[in-house]
């Protein structure tokens, strides 16, 4: 899932790995650049693409919504450069996890709430987890 707390999307530039130097780019994110106030241009709208015309729950907006917030405030941050440093935030298409991390080590209260968030996470969770059996995903 994309808000999911086991998400490790990641967007960077400067890995090292095997004597070469890799960069990776974001393909799950579900905001397009202006939604966010991002400063610089997503290298891909992969899953804005697949996102539209679908339709969403409730439930599921609410999510959409309130990870649109932590998002703008992720892109609305000076971060420090040890927090740029430590994530890899050189550049805008940030990951969920570079994202909430980012966001938990600036930890300034009222910029990175995450309640609402994590009551709007916890909403969908409990509409979501009864389908799992009702729709044969695992035997009851």
């Amino acid at each position: 899932m994309l808000f999911n707390g086991s998400n490790l999307t990641a967007g960077a530039d400067g890995l090292r790995w095997n004597d070469r130097d890799w960069s990776l780019t974001n393909h799950f994110i579900p905001f397009t650049e202006a939604e966010v106030g991002a400063k610089g241009r997503f290298e891909s709208d992969f899953m804005v693409r697949h996102m539209a015309g679908m339709a969403f729950s409730a439930e599921a907006r609410a999510v959409l919504d309130e990870g649109r917030t932590l998002w703008a405030r992720f892109h609305a941050i000076q971060f420090p450069r040890k927090i740029r440093d430590e994530y890899k935030l050189g550049r805008s298409d940030a990951g969920w996890y570079q994202i909430r991390k980012a966001l938990e080590a600036y930890a300034d209260i009222e910029l990175t709430d995450f309640e609402p968030f994590k009551a709007a996470y916890k909403a969908l969770g409990d509409k979501l987890r009864p389908l799992v059996y009702d729709l044969g995903f695992l035997p009851r």
